[in-house]
């Protein structure tokens, strides 16, 4: 059905029978007299990052629908219970990003992700 070796073999987690090489893992760039090789490298590196956000951010949607799938199960009741220990579970995590210091992108991104669920539990 859905071949998720393959994502293992982008991301360096496949199999051990496959080579460094194989995985993804960063090579060392020939470097000429005058250092040429870095920019090859560079590129490599932000490719093999690009690759597994765009991996990371697939992994995330499938999440998001398969709990709107249940959200949207639910009974009424049931929702309003699961409103209500998901606020406060947020509400646990907010307390917890307050000891440290996160980008303002990640705040951002946290509330409108509770916002998008508050909204899917309150729906009837």
């Amino acid at each position: 059905m859905f071949r998720i070796h393959m994502l293992g073999k982008m991301l360096g987690t496949a199999a051990p029978e496959s080579s460094t090489q194989e995985r993804g893992a960063p090579q060392p760039a020939p470097a000429g007299a005058n250092g040429t090789g870095m920019p090859e490298q560079i590129a490599h590196n932000l490719k093999t990052q690009g690759d597994a956000m765009i991996q990371y951010g697939a992994r995330l949607l499938v999440i998001r629908e398969l709990l709107y799938s249940l959200v949207v199960a639910l009974p009424p009741a049931e929702r309003a219970n699961a409103q209500r220990r998901f606020c406060q579970r947020i509400d646990q995590l907010l307390s917890l990003t307050d000891d440290h210091v996160l980008p303002a992108e990640f705040h951002s991104a946290l509330l409108a992700e509770v916002n998008y669920y508050l909204g899917e539990l309150k729906k009837t």
